[in-house]
């Protein structure tokens, strides 16, 4: 019984010290908060790291393990431009944001100007008028999403080159390219093999390319859609 009291008297009194320390004390309290934002391209806008830190509202002397980190991240994650973000504690006395950008895909005409938006649609922001950097949008419905899903997919190589993708339905999705040709693309599938054989197409000058059946493609001059070329579907057959 002896050892039970003396060791209650000596435990007690640590404990406390210690929920004093982490709870309440301005020891292992905010004194610094540090943003870190990924790259996105110039068409998304700006980010800084002063919009973030005004908006998660972190109170700086506030003992770390008071500070509600979930709801600081679902406060950073309203702005539109955040695709996620990350908040953890630094001890002894550090807060640390992770930024994750939306990248932006598209530009779909909208009352405002044109927005910018991200695979899913999201509207990262507005602009007066077109920019350099993702092709326009000109599609609703099902085609809008079809749309966006395409432009999402485009290579590195191709995105520069494109200049609209319009979509009626989900399987009709048209590229019209910088230099006036136009890219009967189709559906959303098979986008890789598809972006393929339009490189290799696009050795050749035409006015109309048609990778919708990318084992079968087509170009043509003629102002209507290519009809297969036999002798080109057999040299780029995969």
């Amino acid at each position: 019984m002896r050892r039970l009291i003396f060791a209650l008297v000596i435990i007690v009194p640590i404990i406390g010290a210690a929920v004093w320390v982490a709870w309440f004390s301005p020891w292992l309290s905010v004194e610094t908060v540090q943003v870190q934002i990924s790259d996105a391209p110039a068409i998304a806008g700006p980010l800084g790291a002063d919009e973030v830190l005004a908006v998660a509202a972190v109170p700086v002397g506030t003992p770390l393990l008071r500070v509600d980190v979930g709801t600081v991240q679902a406060r950073v994650e309203e702005i539109p431009a955040v695709e996620y973000a990350e908040v953890s504690r630094s001890w002894p006395n550090e807060i640390l944001i992770t930024i994750q950008r939306r990248q932006p895909v598209a530009q779909v005409a909208s009352a405002g100007g044109y927005d910018v938006v991200d695979i899913d649609g999201v509207v990262i922001r507005t602009v007066p008028q077109v920019e350099d950097g993702v092709p326009v949008v000109v599609a609703t419905g099902a085609g809008a999403s079809a749309a966006i899903e395409v432009a999402r997919d485009l290579p590195q190589w191709l995105r520069p080159k494109v200049e609209l993708i319009e979509a009626g339905t989900r399987n009709d999705v048209r590229l019209q390219l910088r230099n006036g040709s136009v890219v009967y693309w189709g559906s959303v599938s098979d986008p890789d093999l598809k972006a393929d054989v339009l490189k290799a197409l696009l050795q050749v000058r035409a006015n109309y390319y048609d990778v919708s059946a990318p084992g079968t493609p087509a170009t043509s001059d003629l102002p209507e859609r290519p009809n297969l070329d036999p002798s080109m579907a057999s040299s780029l057959a995969p």
